[in-house]
């Protein structure tokens, strides 16, 4: 039997989300009465996850789901074409036939190129095209009487094109009412922030923050050992050693939990052995991630890092200054601040620097060295 483990991509079906209970009630309750929300977490938090199951049970309240990723988008003729996409490949039956029909009235995306020879985009059509598209929820309430659950994924992509383009957004949106309940969600933490808490972006206070805190270590083990358990296995000893090592992070745990499966033979419960290979192929398949994030820092942001992966080193001291190289004078608030806005760092009391590195395998990685343990 293949490992039940997803960590690779989100997880479907919506039944394999781990934990999320809470998270997963209000955003449907929320859903149900077309009020929009936003998912606050950093990158593999289970976000898109979180964002599939609730457009489920949206479906399952009648609610029409559709879900538009806008990720890697570039121009608000992207953003069009992902909306109108979505909407086309994931209607069904009557529904189908309705966009099959509305679609042809809609302002084109694009426009003949002169001697109509191909097709060009036309700055001035645009605008109206998108709005066209944004509207569908509305017109299908008037049509058929239906409601809309949308999910915008990747929603910071949206921003980087233009904050007009944003503004534009906001403007077909505002008047959906009852039509439409929307949830956003995004990989930056920072920027996904500013657009709903900022007064100068256009979806200032648009949408309720749904905050991701780390897994429960409670919850993880029923859902891992169940897993283990429907597959003939036994977590056994190491499923203690996988959640201490995965600290809560759910992408982490999934990976260590798939390749400790993938250790465990029917019949014998994993010991530290397991574990111990388990580990050793979860750091082979993280290397090039944790070091191309290594790579992408400064030297100012690599020091920080650093020191807040030992969790027991203050940032101001002796020791921060003399092994890691952190500079006494200012600048250190400013980099904590770009790097938590990454999603890199998250506040924490519980350590000498009141930070946390989110990801445990970069944390373990950088408080080794930059080696993995017991590589050495």
């Amino acid at each position: 039997m293949s490992s039940p483990f997803v960590y690779e991509e989100p997880l479907k079906p919506p039944e394999q989300l781990a934990d999320r209970v809470a998270e997963l009630a209000l955003l449907r309750e929320r859903a149900g009465e077309t009020r929009n929300s936003r998912l606050e977490g950093p990158r593999r938090y289970g976000k898109t996850s979180l964002l599939k199951a609730a457009l489920d049970a949206a479906d399952k309240d009648g609610f029409v789901p559709i879900y538009v990723n806008f990720l890697g988008v570039l121009s608000t003729a992207d953003v069009t074409d992902r909306i109108e996409r979505a909407y086309r490949e994931q209607l069904d039956g009557p529904l189908k036939q309705w966009f099959a029909g509305i679609v042809s009235t809609l302002r084109p995306r694009l426009k003949a190129t002169p001697g109509g020879v191909g097709v060009e985009i036309s700055p001035e059509t645009q605008t109206p095209a998108l709005l066209d598209r944004l509207s569908l929820p509305r017109r299908l309430q008037e049509r058929h009487g239906r409601q809309c659950a949308i999910a915008f994924d990747e929603f910071q992509d949206v921003v980087r094109v233009s904050d007009a383009l944003a503004g534009t957004m906001r403007s077909e949106l505002e008047q959906h009412g009852s039509a439409a309940g929307y949830i956003f969600s995004g990989s930056h933490p920072g920027l996904m922030r500013d657009l709903f808490s900022d007064r100068r972006h256009a979806f200032f206070a648009q949408a309720k923050p749904i905050p991701l805190p780390r897994l429960g270590s409670e919850d993880l083990a029923d859902y891992i050992g169940a897993r283990f358990q429907h597959g003939g296995r036994d977590a056994g000893e190491a499923l203690e050693l996988l959640l201490r090592t995965a600290d809560g992070h759910p992408q982490r745990a999934m990976l260590f939990a798939h390749q400790l499966y993938e250790q465990t033979k029917r019949g014998n419960p994993a010991s530290t052995d397991e574990w111990v290979k388990a580990y050793a192929a979860a750091t082979l398949d993280a290397t090039s991630e944790v070091q191309a994030a290594w790579d992408s820092w400064n030297n100012s942001e690599r020091r920080i890092m650093a020191v807040v992966a030992t969790r027991t080193t203050p940032l101001q001291g002796r020791v921060a200054q003399d092994e890691f190289g952190i500079s006494k004078t200012g600048g250190n608030l400013l980099t904590i601040s770009g790097l938590e806005r990454e999603g890199q760092l998250v506040s924490d009391d519980t350590t000498r620097t009141g930070w946390r590195v989110v990801d445990p395998l970069l944390e373990q990685w950088l408080a080794n060295g930059r080696a993995w343990p017991g590589s050495r």
